[in-house]
């Protein structure tokens, strides 16, 4: 959406996989390299052990798939910055983002949704013949039948609302 980093009062954290999904030239892009260049905007590569994690509790969801690795490189960050206590607030409307973000209690904030107000598992299914699938097999079709894979929620909860002020 194209947060603007230099109107926060607090310090900003992205990862350099974010600049991969910006659109060259554009008022994002333009803002997230005016914010880094002047020091409002710290960029930092998370260590494969949070990616790790990450991936562990994204899965323990079943959100492995509809997370980009820029979307789990923030989460990632997020968690690197809560373990060293400071506070983050990961800005982003996208649901598997902030479905994760509950996960590892970290807080989230909107900028054009409301955001989620539950948390959702997700399993993996065959829609032909109905045979569910692990995480892992998310992106390939069913062993049976050839079927491309869906997902389906198999459990909703009430989300903590960890949420954020933007």
């Amino acid at each position: 959406m194209g947060l603007n980093p230099s109107a926060l009062a607090l310090s900003a954290y992205s990862v350099p996989e974010v600049v991969a999904e910006l659109i060259p030239d554009g008022l994002p892009h333009t803002r997230f390299n005016a914010a880094r260049d002047s020091g409002q905007l710290i960029v930092k590569k998370p260590t494969p052990a949070s990616i790790n994690a990450v991936q562990k509790a994204s899965s323990r969801v079943g959100d492995t798939g509809a997370l980009s690795s820029a979307d789990l490189e923030v989460l990632a960050l997020a968690l690197e910055l809560k373990q060293d206590t400071l506070s983050p607030t990961i800005v982003s409307d996208d649901y598997a983002i902030q479905n994760v973000a509950e996960t590892l209690d970290i807080k989230h904030a909107s900028l054009a949704t409301f955001g989620i107000a539950r948390k959702f598992d997700w399993i993996y299914y065959c829609p032909a013949c109905f045979r569910k699938y692990t995480v892992e097999d998310a992106d390939r079709s069913c062993r049976v039948c050839g079927t491309r894979l869906k997902r389906k929620v198999i459990r909703k909860r009430p989300a903590a609302r960890k949420v954020g002020r933007t």
